[in-house]
């Protein structure tokens, strides 16, 4: 039986040191052995049946130094190094990771929690209260305009860098509403004719990414000043730094470029 773990030090994936990294096995594992402060199940069987896999996540602590024939990647990079699929996941083991480490009482009588034996929840024993880790939900979107799309500059990015409009979406509001809401408040652009482009986990730390693509409607760029620091329309042969990797904004702005030219 094949066992694969994710095992994340100061929120980078560990992986073993070779002419083409590869993700830890059970062997690996007794050489972090007392080096991790916890683990758990990440998927315990394949779902096609297939074949037999057992997926574990482990954490290990942070003054632990790694071993010399590790290395350590950033998550937002696994993807270009292991591949779109192990990058989703790596995620999910993250994100499980988290939340387990974080969320440790009931939030109804403040019982201690126990890892559910049928799934990824967490069972209070005293009340039989049931937790589940949560997911956030989040729209991106991709507006063009008489062949341009609309890329803004975050607070938070890099220095140069642009990307498509995201944000979180609000209690009560549909993703079509978020996206209107969004663009909006950030950039001061009303759009039309939204449709679903796709989604992507995202485990910063535990949203989903629902992306659509829209068009510009009216209004005139105008950045919030507080979030985007700038926004501008862009021709596909004039794109600034964009985001790298398999990210549904780089998706996006990659499906924006090849359809207008």
């Amino acid at each position: 039986m094949q066992e694969i773990w994710y095992v994340f030090k100061d929120n980078k994936l560990l992986l073993r040191r070779s002419f083409e990294p590869r993700l830890l096995t059970s062997f690996d594992i007794e050489t972090l052995s007392g080096l991790l402060i916890n683990e758990g199940i990440v998927v315990i069987g394949d779902r096609d049946k297939s074949k037999v896999i057992n997926e574990f996540w482990g954490e290990m602590a942070r003054d632990a130094t790694v071993p010399g024939n590790m290395i350590t990647v950033g998550l937002r990079e696994v993807g270009s190094v292991l591949g779109e699929e192990v990058f989703y996941k790596a995620a999910r083991a993250f994100q499980l990771m988290k939340w387990y480490g974080h969320h440790l009482f009931c939030m109804s009588c403040g019982g201690r929690l126990k890892p559910s034996p049928f799934d990824n929840g967490k069972i209070c024993p005293f009340c039989g209260a049931i937790f589940y880790p949560p997911v956030t939900p989040a729209i991106i979107v991709a507006v063009e305009r008489e062949g341009k799309i609309l890329l803004a500059r975050n607070a938070n990015f890099p220095p140069g860098r642009y990307s498509v409009i995201a944000g979180f979406v609000e209690p009560g509001e549909s993703f079509e509403d978020a996206v209107r809401r969004e663009v909006k408040e950030e950039v001061s652009v009303e759009v039309k004719n939204i449709r679903y482009f796709g989604s992507q986990p995202w485990p910063f730390p535990h949203t989903i990414m629902v992306g659509f693509t829209a068009q510009w409607a009216s209004g005139e760029i105008k950045p919030d000043g507080r979030e985007i620091l700038d926004a501008r329309w862009f021709a596909p042969d004039e794109l600034p730094d964009i985001p790298s990797g398999i990210s549904i904004s780089r998706k996006l702005i990659d499906h924006f470029r090849q359809y207008s030219i």
